[in-house]
């Protein structure tokens, strides 16, 4: 049965693997709302669409005809609901939407809106889940869920979800996909084939990070966790290095032995510093290091498929 969507969401991987997996099934999209002043990330997605078209979600969204809408907030829209209605769609799908969906609007799609989010729920709810999880040392969290919205931030019943392996170099095209084949479970859950559970609210968890803030190296923190954040880190933002105002991390390179007493130690591509437990060298973000990495992500996106695998 084919099914008309309206969806919500921004440019990046998942939605985009999600939009294609929806159309590729036979499945249709009335139009795409996307949070309203965030033109960058539709720039970033344009430059993309010229290395890798196959993961920009503009010109997918072009090439089927679907009309892309910048909304306002949509607690505070006094036109979402009338407009959500005339779109005539049978489904409401949210991916990596910046808005709560009021509940106003959900009542226009009883049982029939979703929302797919990158952590295992209930485990990590609310925007910044990734970022939390690198804080937090909590690999075992990393993975995409797809569940009901409900008028609390990721609350609804979990109709399904795929672990995926973090941190990895490729962990956007992973979740991507994973997140692509649980699109089959909409109408799976819609026809009655699958059941959806209420999530365990003892387990629940939501922790809001700011990277700016929160993503740094100290003297604190103990040899390992300065490892693992300078490898999980930067698939976001790099970290700053405290006790080196202006200096940013982008790989550790070894443990150097018992903290020294010594002050930090800068130089052209790595630094030197205590940790709590040992001195460490890590390596240095060089100018230019974000537009290259940005590159050597696109380069990655356009060497590999948008779906992993035939839809069914």
């Amino acid at each position: 049965m084919a099914l008309t969507a309206l969806f919500l969401g921004s440019p990046s991987p998942a939605p985009a693997a999600v939009v294609a997996r929806w159309l590729a099934s036979g499945h249709r999209i009335a139009a795409f709302w996307t949070a309203a002043g965030h033109e960058d990330h539709w720039r970033h997605d344009r430059r993309l669409g010229r290395v890798a078209p196959q993961w920009s979600l503009g010109r997918r969204l072009r090439s089927a005809g679907v009309p892309r809408i910048e909304v306002p907030r949509l607690a505070s829209w006094p036109d979402a609901v009338r407009l959500a209605r005339e779109a005539g769609a049978d489904v409401l799908i949210s991916a990596y939407f910046e808005h709560r969906v009021p509940p106003e609007m959900l009542a226009l799609f009883p049982g029939r809106a979703f929302n797919f989010h990158p952590s295992l729920l209930p485990r990590y709810r609310g925007p910044t889940p990734v970022q939390a999880m690198i804080l937090d040392r909590a690999a075992d969290a990393a993975g995409i869920t797809l569940h009901l919205l409900a008028p609390a931030i990721d609350a609804g019943a979990i109709v399904a979800q795929t672990e995926v392996t973090f941190p990895q170099p490729r962990y956007s095209v992973s979740l991507a996909h994973a997140a692509a084949d649980l699109v089959d479970a909409i109408p799976s859950f819609l026809a009655g084939r699958i059941a959806a559970r209420p999530q365990d609210e003892s387990r629940a968890s939501y922790v809001r990070v700011q990277p700016a803030r929160d993503f740094v190296l100290s003297e604190d923190l103990t040899a390992a966790t300065i490892a693992w954040r300078c490898r999980a880190m930067p698939y976001f933002r790099a970290p700053a290095i405290r006790a080196l105002p202006g200096r940013d991390a982008i790989g550790f390179v070894r443990e150097l032995g018992p903290p020294t007493g010594a002050p930090p130690r800068a130089g052209w591509f790595s630094a030197d510093f205590d940790a709590a437990d040992q001195r460490v060298r890590v390596r240095l973000r060089f100018g230019g290091w974000r537009r290259l990495d940005r590159w050597r992500h696109f380069w990655m996106l356009r060497r590999t498929p948008v779906l992993n695998g035939p839809c069914r």
